[in-house]
């Protein structure tokens, strides 16, 4: 690509973000959702309003029993409201997040609204080095035996010589059907997990925001 077209690429890039994190942000104002997010310190990370927006409305959409996520943070609020929205409309779900960051996976903890906190468990546990072949990875070193309707792969924080996390590969037999796993950017780590998947699975990228989405197809 040449540097010219670079520069649009990144330019067109960050006016998509700009525009869907405006539609979120508007989307989850309207809903009352914005005060969420008030408990967290001044130092964590912001809310991204675009991902906040496209996973709430996976949530609701589907309507989850069990979801999974590796990761804990915003995501981790906005995922339990919209559970919280699910059981109000007669479909309970339960949210199990997992931190290998002691500090950051407290602040989760902490700033969970109260009205919230019935509806997930988060989990602080370290992340284990590991290998695939010849590829160095992450396992979390405690994850709960459930089998998960959805799966959002946002942790643990990868490193230079470890670019994945692979704990999805070793539940991926007890996928049920309807199942949706949703990657946060980790290009490498998308890699890596389709090409050992054992299953098969529809593909959705969506450059922007920079997620994907693989949905089970029925065996």
């Amino acid at each position: 690509m040449s540097w010219i077209k670079q520069k649009l690429a990144i330019a067109y890039r960050k006016a998509g973000v700009a525009v869907l994190n405006y539609q979120g942000r508007r989307a989850l104002d309207r809903l009352g959702y914005l005060s969420l997010f008030d408990g967290r310190p001044a130092d964590a990370k912001p809310p991204v309003w675009s991902d906040l927006w496209a996973i709430y409305s996976q949530v609701r959409a589907r309507k989850p029993k069990v979801l999974l996520e590796f990761g804990s943070g915003c995501s981790t609020i906005i995922y339990a409201q919209a559970l919280a929205d699910n059981e109000a409309e007669g479909a309970p779900g339960f949210l199990h997040s997992l931190d290998a960051d002691s500090h950051w996976g407290q602040v989760t903890i902490d700033s969970m609204p109260d009205h919230l906190r019935q509806y997930c468990d988060i989990t602080l546990t370290e992340r284990v080095e590991g290998m695939l072949g010849d590829v160095p990875v992450w396992r979390f070193a405690q994850v709960p035996d459930v089998v998960p309707d959805m799966i959002y792969l946002d942790g643990p924080a990868l490193t230079p010589e470890r670019r994945a996390a692979i704990d999805v590969l070793d539940m991926e037999d007890r996928f049920p059907p309807g199942f949706r796993l949703l990657v946060d950017g980790r290009s490498f780590n998308r890699a890596l997990l389709e090409k050992h998947f054992k299953r098969r699975y529809d593909r959705h990228h969506r450059p922007i925001l920079k997620s994907t989405t693989y949905d089970l197809r029925p065996d």
